[in-house]
């Protein structure tokens, strides 16, 4: 048995397991030492890391998107969905228009850009909505990364922790399996409240409710995080949900290793092992 199942977001396909366990394990043993949990110095870790599978086989530097390079359909509307929780006035007068996209996607990158969420690039947030649609919607993907998150659960975790697409990968496998021993699950900085991902979750096992048989479900979501455009889960779910916002820095409003060391974090991490 372990503690805990991390499961991570989009950008992780130049990362390694290893890498990965060290960050996050670092990250939640600092937070839980701050609030003098018993837990900080013995907590066991084990991560559901399919970034690699990401890679195709490919070796060498980042893909570098341009806008045109966005796919019609989920990835546009993704965009559109993290683009409208940013600032109101997200167009920038300066910025050359691109004819060939519609106006809410030029608005949605200029206002990514004009926040830094995701670094303020167009290729960062253009990658993310590709792996989210990725997974969403290709059948054989979305296999290979469930036969990992099952792998990862034969260690019959306390409790699972999700970040960002990792919480809806948390929550549909959670919700198509029933482990012997039911974990709590947190989930950090999550697009499970955008309408496009809702709606897809919906078309594939029916109405959307608390999945399976898990003790206990918070959910936290910074304010300044786009991505978690929408804060409160619960109403979208189950009453059952536990809500909390935490106030991450707006430059890294959607860092998984911020999250992971935030103090609300940490309490329910305390809180799900007690």
């Amino acid at each position: 048995m372990v503690d805990i199942v991390a499961v991570h977001g989009i950008n992780m396909h130049r990362s390694q397991r290893a890498t990965m366990k060290e960050s996050w394990h670092a990250a939640m043993a600092d937070g839980l030492a701050n609030i003098r949990s018993r837990h900080a110095g013995a907590l066991s870790l084990e991560c559901a890391f399919y970034g690699h599978e990401y890679n195709d086989g490919k070796a060498g530097g980042e893909p570098e998107y341009a806008a045109i390079d966005l796919a019609p359909g989920l990835e546009e509307e993704l965009l559109i969905a993290i683009g409208s929780a940013l600032d109101e006035d997200a167009g920038d007068s300066s910025q050359e228009t691109k004819l060939y996209l519609p106006g809410a996607v030029q608005r949605a990158l200029a206002g990514i850009q004009r926040s830094n969420l995701l670094d303020g690039r167009d290729s960062r947030a253009i990658a993310f909505v590709k792996q989210v649609n990725r997974y969403l919607t290709n059948p054989d993907f979305r296999k290979l990364v469930h036969l990992e998150m099952s792998t990862a659960m034969e260690q019959s975790p306390r409790v699972v922790i999700g970040h960002s697409l990792g919480s809806v990968i948390a929550y549909e496998w959670l919700r198509e399996n029933r482990p012997e021993n039911p974990p709590a699950l947190i989930t950090l900085g999550s697009p499970l409240g955008l309408e496009p991902v809702r709606r897809r979750l919906d078309r594939r096992r029916g109405p959307l409710g608390w999945p399976g048989q898990v003790r206990s479900w918070t959910n936290i979501a910074a304010g300044h995080d786009a991505v978690a455009m929408v804060k409160k889960l619960g109403p979208l779910y189950s009453s059952k949900v536990r809500d909390l916002p935490c106030d991450n820095p707006r430059r890294s409003a959607h860092s998984a290793l911020v999250y992971l060391a935030n103090v609300r974090t940490s309490r329910a991490i305390e809180m799900a092992l007690a």
